[in-house]
């Protein structure tokens, strides 16, 4: 093992959730038990002595909680997978064990429980890029999707919304997400993305509701919490802009949102897709030039 790994426990955390088969077991929230192990790269966390620089075990227990308070499995094996990809949102993780446990679950015993391995393939960091424009969107948004791939290589769309615009006495937005790959920095990210507007003609005004070209925002980065004069990760308004927070559901329902510590399934039930239209047939354009 790499002695840049480092290894992170958290143990005994106890969350209520719904989990079990029966009708008395899906009737109300009962008691699980995690343990996590999670091995990652934290080397520039120690040696800058940083918190800003590693995975901090506060945010992923949060995070858990989080996830497993708003999720309903019958299984523990399958709460126990979907926990591990929490863990993985990092990319800094490289290995995680979850032991989840069902106190009570059979007559005579303490618990039952179920343990999952799961390694992480790829150093890349998993980014979320929000697109939009009112200026010609039908071009302006497959344009923008077809430079970002050449950058950034594959991507998932999302569905494209036609939303309504904030103030609404201009023309209505073209809204979707893209998911990436990348091991670009975020601030490499946020500049490639900047040259696209510059190259289509966005030029940024100080009102921050005018009619634009296109609009491409980097809205998450891995697990990484940032906020600088260059750049604040996630983005803030993911909870409340139904635009973001539903393609963002649609994308990873297993997402969990660094900082807010909030599972993307938990956030979604605050909002209200009224007002965005679906755009099936050019979805699927975008698509076919995405991947």
């Amino acid at each position: 093992m790499s002695m840049g790994l480092f290894k992170i426990e958290i143990r005994g955390l106890k969350v209520n959730t719904i989990i079990g088969v029966k009708p008395s077991e899906r009737a109300r929230p009962q008691p699980v038990v995690i343990n996590v192990e999670a091995w990652a790269d934290l080397s520039e966390g120690a040696a800058k002595d940083s918190i800003e620089c590693t995975v901090d075990y506060k945010v992923l227990k949060d995070e858990l909680i989080s996830y497993v308070s708003s999720s309903d499995f019958k299984l523990i094996e399958t709460l126990a997978d979907r926990l591990a990809k929490v863990c993985l949102q990092d990319h800094r993780v490289r290995m995680v064990k979850v032991r989840v446990e069902k106190p009570g679950a059979l007559t005579g015993a303490e618990a039952a429980a179920v343990e999952v391995f799961r390694r992480r393939m790829s150093k890349l960091a998993k980014v979320f890029i929000a697109v939009g424009s009112n200026i010609n969107p039908e071009y302006n948004v497959r344009e923008a999707v077809i430079r970002v791939r050449r950058i950034l290589g594959p991507l998932r769309v999302s569905t494209v919304y036609l939303t309504k615009p904030i103030p609404d006495n201009q023309p209505p937005y073209y809204n979707c997400v893209l998911e990436a790959e990348t091991a670009l920095s975020p601030v490499s990210v946020k500049s490639a993305l900047r040259g696209i507007e510059s190259e289509m003609g966005r030029v940024r005004v100080s009102d921050k509701y005018a009619p634009r070209v296109i609009d491409l925002d980097l809205i998450l980065y891995g697990n990484l919490i940032i906020k600088s004069n260059e750049l604040t990760l996630p983005d803030p308004e993911i909870g409340s802009r139904p635009f973001l927070t539903l393609p963002l559901l649609e994308l990873e329902p297993d997402l969990v949102i660094p900082g807010l510590n909030k599972a993307i399934r938990e956030l979604a039930k605050g909002v209200s897709g009224e007002g965005m239209k679906p755009l099936p047939d050019y979805t699927e354009e975008l698509r076919r030039l995405a991947g």
